[in-house]
């Protein structure tokens, strides 16, 4: 369990936790990672290095979920799936601009994200994500983070910077 309480409400926890996981697929693309995540976990890991950190794979990369109803795209060609100057079309933007990932699996089911099949059954991602040094989300957020350190900026925003 998280340290932090969520800081959402939903279904009742009990019928939550009585819920069942049907399925899980492990999906890879190989050229995505050989040519899109590895260069950018070494851009990251450099950036975070000329700031005097060490990158730690546990404090720099999270594990997410992200509920969607073109997982298809998502899966299939992930540079057109996730698309984050265009997202905020489904909702609002609390945070700004950008691909909107939960800690928790019951806040994107809760929130609607991934909305029932038609067996009443629901999916969502669960990634790993390389969020490295994060700043408090703003609606002002268009595109481009804050500087944190010039000439490096943050390289994502979060709801609460305590989880």
């Amino acid at each position: 369990q998280p340290r932090e309480p969520p800081m959402y409400c939903g279904q009742d926890p009990g019928m939550w936790y009585s819920s069942l996981v049907l399925r899980v697929e492990r999906v890879e693309n190989g050229n995505q990672l050989d040519g899109n995540a590895k260069p950018n976990c070494e851009v990251l890991r450099t950036s975070l290095e000329e700031q005097g950190l060490s990158f730690e794979p546990s404090v720099h990369t999270r594990w997410a979920f992200h509920g969607t109803d073109a997982i298809d795209s998502v899966v299939n060609n992930p540079m057109q799936g996730f698309q984050p100057l265009a997202s905020g079309s489904r909702g609002s933007s609390v945070w700004g601009l950008g691909t909107y990932f939960a800690r928790d699996a019951k806040y994107v089911s809760d929130g609607g994200f991934c909305p029932p099949g038609r067996a009443g059954t629901q999916q969502m991602l669960m990634c790993l994500l390389m969020t490295g040094m994060p700043c408090l989300g703003d609606p002002g957020h268009k595109g481009v983070l804050p500087f944190r350190q010039r000439p490096h900026r943050y390289n994502s925003s979060v709801d609460s910077l305590s989880n």
